[in-house]
């Protein structure tokens, strides 16, 4: 967190543990995420962290953490959260509390609506500007809770004095590495009971999910792997393809059924590779002159030596894990898939694919004490009376991590200080 604010890092690690609780953020090792990841789980990330010290750019790995929605699993699958039914339950819960009360609902939801503008007179946001019409604000306060791009394309045609806003941009880039190593290499390393192993050959779908993490030196720009394991000697059998798509913990790192159906004696690792992008004033994002106000902006990302150490950095790092960290016998069991996902091939050689695009868009409207910050301090956009922004948006550099958990962090400690809790930090 370089460069963040001592008072938004506190809020943060004071929230953690809340927003853990709303997520249900638990290990892919905890009981809660099912019988699936019951076995290779823990054996590959034990063996990639006594391997670690084989990695020079490694700082740690672990079990990936995973929002699995509901501390109440009632079946063997990871029941991943999804914003939608805690979102419409609360719904249902204002819905019926008007009803007996005989008032208006706490909270609504309008479909099909697109925000372009917000109106406002003297500093203060007086009206919302829709594709469904006009909605007058009142004494409410507008809270920005949409992506990055989304609210600040809305604050530049919104609130010409927010000077800095879109003048920072950070991302993570991406690198994609789909690899196999033969199951059996492992079976004979790890010491289960041979019914165990007959099962793992012959019927029994299995997954692992592994985070791993490192830097590299020239930089000190940070990485992160996202590796999803997946091990199915029957992956044509539909109840494992509907099984496997339902509790793959990350959609990016995900295996396609040619991948599977052509590696039912290995195991499949699924590499999503990200890091930083620098803070950079080049970067970042602007109006232009096109008509339509929910789209009207450039994005400008300049690639430097930095990132392209970095990278060079993670994609070494990546086929270390695999040929030193994870292969029972060495690089030449490791095969790496080449081509199309549907229509390519495994060859012996190293293959990576460096995505053209980025993810984790953030610090677009940073948080500060400082007078080049968009916002303050209690999450209000500087100089609007009533408009407050969360998201990764506030980021004022961005970082190695995924930055969810952190989102609802800070998005929890906003919402206690509007409603004046008790938990409140006074700022």
């Amino acid at each position: 967190m370089n460069g963040w604010p001592p008072a938004t890092i506190k809020a943060a690690q004071d929230y953690f543990n809340t927003a853990k609780m709303l997520l249900n953020v638990v290990g892919a090792n905890d009981q809660q995420t099912g019988n699936i990841f019951e076995y290779w789980q823990n054996k590959l990330t034990e063996r990639l962290k006594q391997n670690l010290q084989l990695i020079n750019s490694a700082t740690r790995v672990e079990h990936a953490q995973i929002a699995v929605g509901t501390p109440t699993i009632t079946s063997t699958d990871v029941e991943k959260f999804s914003t939608p039914g805690p979102l419409l339950d609360e719904v249902i819960k204002c819905q019926e509390e008007a009803k007996k009360s005989q008032i208006d609902s706490r909270l609504s939801i309008v479909t099909e609506c697109k925000v372009t503008r917000i109106w406002q007179q003297e500093n203060q946001a007086t009206a919302l500007e829709t594709t469904r019409g006009v909605v007058n604000v009142g004494e409410s306060k507008v809270i920005l809770a949409m992506g990055t791009i989304p609210s600040t394309t809305l604050v530049l045609n919104s609130f010409p004095q927010a000077k800095n806003a879109g003048k920072r941009f950070t991302a993570h880039f991406i690198s994609a590495i789909v690899a196999r190593i033969p199951r059996e290499d492992f079976l004979e390393i790890f010491d289960w009971e041979e019914s165990i192993k007959d099962d793992l050959r012959e019927k029994n779908l299995q997954l692992a999910a592994i985070y791993f993490a490192g830097i590299d030196q020239e930089t000190q720009g940070q990485y992160h792997i996202q590796l999803s394991a997946i091990s199915d000697p029957d992956p044509t059998n539909k109840t494992h393809i509907d099984t496997g798509a339902r509790n793959m913990p990350d959609v990016v790192a995900t295996a396609s059924p040619k991948q599977l159906e052509t590696s039912k004696d290995y195991i499949v690792f699924v590499c999503a590779v990200l890091g930083e992008l620098f803070d950079n004033p080049g970067n970042g994002l602007e109006k232009n002159d096109l008509d339509d106000p929910t789209t009207n902006v450039t994005l400008q990302v300049l690639e430097t030596d930095k990132e392209l150490s970095l990278w060079e950095t993670m994609d070494k790092a990546t086929f270390e894990v695999l040929e030193q960290g994870l292969s029972p016998r060495g690089k030449d069991r490791v095969e790496y898939w080449h081509g199309d996902p549907d229509t390519g091939q495994w060859k012996c050689e190293r293959n990576k694919i460096r995505v053209p695009g980025l993810v984790h868009e953030a610090s677009t409207m940073w948080i500060g004490d400082d007078q080049e910050a968009v916002v303050g301090l209690d999450y209000r956009l500087k100089g609007v009376e009533n408009v407050y922004i969360t998201g990764a948006s506030l980021w004022p550099t961005g970082g190695s991590w995924n930055p969810t958990l952190t989102m609802v962090a800070l998005a929890q400690h906003l919402a206690d200080n509007l409603i004046g809790s008790k938990k409140s930090v006074p700022i």
